[in-house]
């Protein structure tokens, strides 16, 4: 029997899991349970688990610390994450730690059982090979991987691009689907960064009351990562992936505008016309849009789950990057053409968005 560790902060979920899956006809029993990280480490001490369901967001020691420190202490321990859809972003450091596996919620027992099928053929290498086993070589090149997407900005691409049923939506999704191509199908770490856009898909559609079930015109009992797995190719991954967005723009477009959809879409408009104006605040767009400054807020942040200033600085650093791809403009005309006065501080700005700075961008474009 291989042992497993449960790691959730909330009872009732613990309880699900060990009640409601019939671990030893499938050759596992749950041999311990953790409220937090702190907990979890001790009992894994204790317990010495080859399988440890972890949710990511906890208090004291969140999931993606707890998955470093257990495989710095036990090598071979098999890690599944366990995440909402609003959490997808952390799947790029999640597979970065050694993670094998991951399950949304919510979920169901059959969902749980497939994943537990899906990771059993991995126990056994974990419970019998040696510190120079394939799995070490494997996590010391995950965490050397390049190219992938940034999940984080194509978030806010999409989300934006979805909320105004703009056609950069698909281009969005077709680009990071062509970053992941490098890699070989079946790559565990771009199978991880491929649930992550779906994952956008499904937290859009639930924000908007928009069922799971009308994304897809069949096999509406199958979970998305059985979708994916039934899959044999890139190109058959970019087909699915941009039939699944187009599904999602075309419900949106049949929904019927409200007065705050209406208002965001000004504010949003706003925003576009004015973004080179160094002085552009959220106080600024909502006088643009005639509305009190803090109800724009609300509605803002209802309708989009960023702030204005968030959207504000999204819009500049997008401008910002298509302008660096035409290399005849210096660094300090491109920052004031996207509303900075600074160009240092515009370097940080866009160092803090996508992890280089522009002079860095630049170059990395030339190769």
């Amino acid at each position: 029997m291989y042992k497993v560790m449960i790691v959730d902060d909330e009872p009732l979920f613990r309880d699900f899991l060990r009640i409601k899956i019939d671990w030893e006809s499938h050759g596992f029993r749950v041999c311990c349970e953790a409220r937090n990280g702190q907990e979890a480490l001790q009992e894994a001490e204790r317990h010495q688990p080859h399988l440890a369901l972890v949710d990511i967001n906890m208090p004291f020691i969140d999931g993606i610390e707890l998955a470093e420190r257990l495989k710095v202490k036990f090598e071979r321990i098999v890690i599944v994450f366990i995440s909402g859809h609003n959490e997808f972003e952390y799947l790029q450091k999640a597979v970065r730690t050694g993670v094998q596996d991951y399950l949304l919620k919510p979920f169901n027992a059959e969902e749980m059982l497939s994943m537990l099928e899906r990771i059993k053929p991995k126990l056994p290498v974990f419970l019998q090979e040696s510190e120079s086993t394939e799995w070490g070589h494997g996590s010391e090149a995950l965490h050397g991987r390049a190219s992938m997407p940034d999940l984080g900005h194509l978030r806010d691409a999409v989300v934006l691009d979805l909320r105004l049923k703009d056609s950069e939506t698909l281009e969005e999704v077709r680009k990071a689907i062509q970053q992941l191509s490098i890699y070989k199908w079946g790559d565990e770490y771009a199978d991880a960064m491929l649930m992550g856009i779906v994952s956008l898909a499904l937290s859009f559609a639930s924000e908007r009351g928009i069922p799971y079930d009308r994304l897809w015109d069949e096999g509406l009992n199958k979970s998305p990562y059985d979708r994916l797995r039934e899959l044999d190719s890139w190109e058959a991954a970019e087909g699915w992936m941009l039939a699944l967005y187009r599904r999602l723009i075309q419900l949106m477009e049949n929904m019927h505008s409200t007065k705050a959809s209406n208002l965001f879409a000004a504010a949003i408009t706003y925003i576009e016309e004015h973004y080179a104006d160094t002085e552009l605040s959220a106080e600024q767009v909502s006088c643009g849009v005639f509305v009190d400054p803090s109800y724009l807020r609300r509605v803002f942040r209802k309708e989009s789950g960023f702030s204005i200033v968030d959207h504000i600085t999204h819009i500049r650093m997008k401008k910002a990057k298509e302008l660096l791809l035409n290399r005849n403009r210096k660094l300090a005309e491109i920052a004031e053409s996207v509303g900075y006065s600074d160009p240092n501080y515009f370097s940080k700005c866009f160092k803090k968005r996508f992890g280089m700075t522009p002079t860095e961008y630049e170059q990395l474009q030339k190769r």
